[in-house]
């Protein structure tokens, strides 16, 4: 039986934790270090901080909330995503206490320093985010930066295939933040890239996760 792991993912935006509703609404949650400490409590894997705001800002890292964190002694390795923007973002991310990053803006906009964080951290240390949706039984690319559905980017089919990244964070664009009963599981096999998969988007019930668990590109 294959080694699963579940991912606790707080989204930050403004510097608050957030409930995200299709990438258009939000719902204020409370302070993200308490919700660390929660999760860390409650035996998460992993926890995924995604600070959604500051490439569009562009103004960095958080690396004041990364200080905050590493303060509260959390035993549960972090991911940290969000407005990393080189090379030396990336390091110094890592250095502020994250285990690995989220990427996607740096994606479509730097290769170059995609390339240069793999071979300085290890494509180990990486994860690709990815939100995606069906249209006429093919998939397509959300662009959150530019709120624009678009075809696999090039980069991003590049970073696959030269396997620059360890795994994919596979978002389900309609139903991220869905309370609805639909789960749109024709993505996966859809989906025909060879990396382990992270899945997000929908999951809100113990039968949902079972079923997706069961498809062999989920980690």
């Amino acid at each position: 039986m294959k080694n699963l792991r579940l991912i606790s993912t707080i989204i930050v935006k403004n510097k608050i934790a957030v409930q995200s509703f299709n990438y258009k609404n939000y719902l204020p949650l409370g302070k993200v270090e308490c919700m660390v400490k929660n999760f860390d409590r409650w035996n998460s894997d992993e926890i995924l901080i995604n600070c959604i705001d500051r490439s569009k800002k562009k103004i960095g890292p958080d690396f004041e909330l990364l200080k905050k964190i590493s303060k509260e002694n959390i035993s549960t390795p972090i991911i940290y995503g969000g407005g990393i923007r080189n090379l030396k973002d990336a390091i110094a991310v890592i250095k502020s206490g994250a285990d690995r990053i989220l990427l996607e803006n740096l994606v479509f906009n730097n290769y170059n320093e995609l390339i240069k964080i793999k071979k300085t951290l290890g494509s180990q240390a990486i994860i690709l985010s990815l939100p995606m949706i069906k249209i006429n039984k093919k998939l397509k690319q959300f662009d959150y930066f530019n709120n624009k559905i678009i075809d696999l980017n090039y980069n991003f089919d590049q970073a696959i295939r030269e396997k620059l990244v360890s795994e994919i964070l596979l978002i389900d664009k309609n139903n991220e933040g869905s309370t609805k009963k639909s789960l749109d599981y024709s993505l996966l096999n859809l989906f025909k890239f060879e990396l382990p998969i992270i899945y997000f988007g929908g999951l809100n019930s113990t039968i949902k996760i079972k079923k997706i668990i069961k498809n062999n590109k989920i980690a």
